[in-house]
């Protein structure tokens, strides 16, 4: 008996662990979303040139080799003289990153 619950209570807690990692995952297409509304005035979304002419498209960010997701995340949540500060959580900056790094060839 002592066993079947021990087992029990390993299957609820990595059942509950599953659900916690699936809640950080990051969600491209939000990355997609967010960077229409919030990128694409002065980044193209696809290999395009950028709309300004400075900004780099994100197809070009995302060729980098040594280009991660966390960088990504990390620049996006610090502040860029060339960039406004947006109004980004944590988890929008993940997912802004997973869309770029979607567009990796």
């Amino acid at each position: 008996m002592k066993q079947y619950l021990a087992i029990l209570h390993l299957s609820v807690a990595l059942t509950l662990l599953a659900g916690c990692a699936m809640a950080f995952a990051q969600n491209a297409e939000n990355g997609r979303r967010l960077s229409e509304r919030w990128c694409s005035e002065c980044h193209a979304l696809d290999a395009a040139p950028g709309k300004v002419g400075k900004a780099q498209s994100f197809a070009s960010i995302a060729a980098k080799e040594t280009i991660t997701l966390e960088m990504i995340s990390s620049f996006l949540r610090l502040p860029h003289a060339t960039m406004p500060n947006l109004p980004l959580s944590r988890k929008d900056t993940q997912d802004i990153a997973a869309f770029i790094m979607d567009l990796k060839k």
